[in-house]
C-alpha cells in the first residue's frame, strides 16, 4: 500500500475536506453503503434497515443504477439518501485526472445528486476542489473493511465498536464481494447501537 493509499483510507480529510462526521446533540449514527445497487445484496440491506426503522445513505455507481433502475427507485421510496459514487468506479490514483473527472461527472441516474463520495476514497485535493462546485463531498468516520477477505466478522465488529461515536458516518459496501461479512456486521451494528439508544439517520 502506498503512502497516498494509506492516507486516503485512514485520514481521508487530509486529501479532501469532505464531511466525515455529523456533530450535534443526541445519539445519532449515519450508515452509508457504497457501490450498489445490486439485486443480490441491496434488498437484504433494505430489509434490515426496515427491521430497525433505520435510514441510511446509498452512494451508487452510475452503471449499476442504469442496470437496476427499479432498485434505485425502491431505495428512494424508502426514504434513504442517494449519492453519486462515480459512473464506473475508477481509482483516482491509477488513471489520469481528466479521465477520472469525466467518469465522476458522467451523466447517470445519480449524477445530479447533491452528495458525492470518491471511489475507494481516493481523491486528490485539486479533484476535491473541482467536485465541490457540484457536490457536497461525504467521506467517513468509520471504515468497516467489510470488503477485505482477510478481515473476519470478529475483526470487523471490533473496528465498529472501537471507532463508532455519536455522529459517526459508517461505511459498508453494497456489493457481492463484501456481502457475506457486510450483512452480518450490519445487523450487529443495528442491533447493538439500537439497544444503546442510538437512532440511524440519513445524511
Amino acid at each position: 500500500m502506498s503512502i497516498l493509499d494509506f492516507i486516503a483510507i485512514r485520514y481521508p480529510r487530509f486529501l479532501c475536506s469532505g464531511l466525515t462526521r455529523v456533530k450535534g446533540p443526541g445519539k445519532t449514527l449515519y450508515l452509508s453503503f457504497d457501490d450498489g445497487p445490486n439485486p443480490l445484496v441491496t434488498e437484504n440491506v433494505l430489509d434490515l434497515l426496515d427491521k430497525y426503522n433505520a435510514k441510511a445513505s446509498f452512494f451508487c455507481k452510475g452503471t449499476n443504477t442504469i442496470m437496476y433502475p427499479e432498485l434505485l427507485q425502491k431505495i428512494k421510496n424508502k426514504g434513504h439518501t442517494i449519492g453519486n459514487h462515480s459512473y464506473s468506479h475508477l481509482n483516482a490514483f491509477k488513471v489520469s485526472n481528466k479521465k477520472w473527472l469525466i467518469d465522476c461527472l458522467r451523466k447517470s441516474p445519480v449524477s445530479d445528486s447533491y452528495f458525492f463520495r470518491p471511489p475507494y476514497g481516493r481523491i486528490y485535493p485539486w479533484q476535491c476542489r473541482r467536485l465541490k462546485k457540484d457536490y457536497r463531498i461525504i467521506l467517513w468516520d468509520v471504515l468497516t473493511y467489510d470488503f477485505r477477505e482477510d478481515f473476519d466478522l470478529r475483526r470487523i465488529k471490533k473496528i465498529i465498536l472501537n471507532k463508532t461515536r455519536n455522529g459517526s458516518i459508517i461505511v459498508f459496501h453494497d456489493n457481492l464481494q463484501a456481502a457475506p461479512q457486510m450483512i452480518k456486521a450490519l445487523e450487529f451494528t443495528l442491533e447493538y447501537y439500537t439497544k444503546k439508544g442510538f437512532r440511524f439517520e440519513r445524511i
